[in-house]
């Protein structure tokens, strides 16, 4: 009888391998709302707008606030939401007056001034 075949992972594997389990324990674990309180503070992570309950875009995916914390999405939850979240900025762009760029003052020093007509009403 032979022997199944053991294959040796290298250290870089194991290494990796480690680096996306511990992502994973990580990502489903809900994270406190002070920490993220922080991280949206600092810009490391960004609310998708201001409205309560707004999704939080952070280590390359969108979280969610839920009662125990914040939760983050899966990849595909992740990956809809980035389309949404487009359209969603592309619309409040010029809607928002905030978000939008501030018309710049017009420069009024070669504007002629007219007087209206006598008589005119």
């Amino acid at each position: 009888m032979a022997e199944p075949s053991t294959t040796t992972a290298s250290w870089a594997e194991r290494m990796e391998l480690l680096r996306d389990s511990a992502q994973e324990r990580v990502l489903g674990t809900p994270m406190p709302p002070a920490a993220m309180d922080q991280l949206l503070a600092d810009g490391t992570a960004d609310a998708l707008g201001r409205f309560e309950g707004s999704p939080v875009r952070y280590l390359d995916r969108w979280w969610r606030p839920s009662e125990a914390g914040w939760v983050a999405l899966d990849d595909d939850a992740s990956g809809q939401l980035d389309l949404h979240a487009e359209r969603y900025r592309a619309a409040t762009a010029h809607t928002n007056p905030q978000e939008a760029p501030r018309p710049q003052a017009a420069d009024l020093s070669e504007t002629p001034i007219t007087r209206p007509e006598a008589g005119a009403a």
